[in-house]
């Protein structure tokens, strides 16, 4: 058996389109003198999912997907009469037009009340026309009753539905839970003892409308379910909002990821950073992660840290890890297991070009960073720590800019995201106008590598254009940074009305090409 450098193992993928699910590791730096000792060397396992080939404006075939089953739980309190309302129901129209014969949805209504207007229905013909009666019914009410709204809609989902399928229950809101459970530890433990017990098996997906809604619990109950958050910030994103998330539902690739990474003999594993549950298998060696699903077009990348020792002589390469994957492809119907390894070479004295830092794992350890950052700064200002929290953001804001990686676009797009947290915590108005849904947004959006965007990732006078295209490990990797010119100038100290969301000059961050296909069609209508 030959075994290859690392130089050449990049050489043979770039080679290659990518067209299954990939797994690869690489690490900081190629190679490390033999006689050199690093006590925290930084590594990182890497997925790729490969995006689907179909042009943009065109649609998807539905035999060429997964089944999804989705069940809509809408606030219909009295806050969201009028403009909200309409939104709301045209974009419950979108969804239902979108979905497919094999496809299924169901409809919860809530304010003080819990009223499942809609069973779980097969979207043919007659169940579509059946949902949609139920839409233009839907009329404004009383309070928010949101815990019972969500437990009700966890209720619908059959406990019999298979790995086959893809199911979700996206939960809209736009005040603060008011009736029945209303903390945040409430819902969340609500929701996983239904899951523990059967019920509900499914991704939550959560939404807050204006700055009204709880984002803090909003984050939460999604981050307990495997969902993400949404922070929609007029009537005009309702839609685009639903569009997104509907785009990646439609697009899952993978259920029940788990990753397994495991050092070498003579390499210690030390901290693992990821937000995903992760179980020690031994003790300063293996360690298995489970990641939820994946999308066509995501990218998932767990960086971690190792002791490398320093050892006798110089060797072509050196073991440090090894990797399994583990998940039911959805378009294979089966359970599939990957495995990959990270080497690197020991030579007596690293040479330049092992010395040169891998932009792919800087850029991750710099998105790392920055939602950790968030994280804290987000502790902060509520406890009305405002000036504490901007250092912190500040702070990582001027070690992204001084990395390796700083010029890549992600880095770049990043920075925009990060200054635009800064500029929401201007003062305690901005900050609960708009800076802390915007930071929770945020802050989950960079931990699980996912889009939630409620504005287009396109340009509205270019709604034709596609978003760039995903790349390969060998590809990222020999990317060389493209510095883009970025301000960091923050917005008027003075001014009182809150920013407005960043003006991307790319696609948000992890948009992928379903998503930007359902907000377009989306827009279109």
């Amino acid at each position: 058996m030959v075994t290859l450098t690392p130089e050449e193992v990049a050489k043979q993928k770039a080679e290659t389109v990518p067209t299954d699910v990939e797994l690869f590791g690489s690490s900081l730096y190629s190679g490390v003198a033999s006689g050199t000792t690093i006590q925290k060397f930084t590594c990182m396992a890497s997925i790729r999912v490969p995006d689907d080939d179909v042009d943009e404006d065109d649609d998807i075939d539905e035999s060429d997907r997964a089944p999804v089953l989705v069940v809509a739980v809408v606030d219909k309190s009295g806050s969201m009469a009028g403009a909200k309302l309409d939104s709301l129901k045209d974009t419950l129209l979108f969804i239902i037009k979108e979905l497919g014969k094999k496809d299924k949805l169901g409809i919860v209504e809530y304010d003080t009340k819990v009223t499942a207007t809609l069973k779980v229905t097969q979207m043919n013909e007659s169940g579509k026309q059946q949902a949609i009666e139920v839409v233009n019914r839907l009329k404004s009410g009383s309070a928010t009753n949101l815990s019972g709204g969500l437990m009700e809609g966890l209720r619908l989902i059959p406990s019999e539905i298979g790995n086959e399928t893809v199911v979700s229950t996206l939960l809209l809101t736009d005040g603060l839970a008011n009736h029945g459970i209303r903390t945040s530890k409430g819902i969340v433990s609500m929701v996983r003892k239904a899951q523990s017990e059967g019920v509900g098996r499914c991704t939550v997906n959560t939404f807050g409308f204006g700055s009204d809604h709880d984002a803090a619990m909003l984050k939460e109950i999604a981050q307990a379910a495997e969902g993400m958050y949404y922070y929609i910030e007029n009537e005009d994103s309702i839609a685009s909002a639903f569009a997104d998330c509907i785009g990646g539902l439609l697009s899952v690739r993978a259920q029940g990821v788990e990753l397994e990474i495991q050092t070498a003999d003579g390499i210690a594993l030390g901290e693992v950073f990821t937000g995903k549950p992760l179980t020690v298998v031994t003790e300063g060696r293996k360690v298995r992660i489970a990641l939820g699903d994946l999308q066509n077009g995501e990218e998932r990348d767990v960086t971690f840290e190792v002791q490398l020792p320093s050892i006798g002589s110089a060797v072509d390469t050196q073991n440090i890890a090894g990797f399994k994957l583990s998940f039911f492809d959805m378009v294979k119907n089966e359970m599939r297991d990957l495995d990959s390894s990270l080497i690197i070479a020991r030579p007596a004295e690293a040479t330049d070009e092992h010395k040169s830092p891998n932009l792919l794992v800087d850029r991750n350890c710099n998105r790392v960073k920055g939602a950790n950052a968030l994280a804290e700064a987000l502790k902060l200002a509520e406890k009305n720590q405002l000036a504490q929290a901007r250092e912190i953001l500040q702070r990582v804001i001027s070690e992204v800019k001084a990395s390796p990686s700083s010029g890549e676009d992600f880095c770049v797009t990043m920075l925009q995201e990060l200054q635009t947290s800064l500029s929401g915590m201007q003062d305690r108005q901005q900050y609960h106008n708009f800076g802390k849904y915007q930071m929770n947004n945020m802050v989950h959006v960079m931990a699980n590598q996912r889009c939630a965007a409620s504005t287009p990732s396109y340009s509205p006078q270019q709604v034709s254009s596609a978003p760039p295209p995903s790349f390969s490990f060998a590809q990222q990797q020999q990317c060389m940074p493209q510095m883009s010119a970025m301000s960091a100038m923050p917005p008027a100290m003075g001014s009182p009305m809150p920013p407005m969301a960043p003006q991307m000059s790319a696609k948000p961050m992890f948009a992928t090409k379903n998503r930007a296909r359902m907000q377009k069609k989306c827009a279109k209508r």
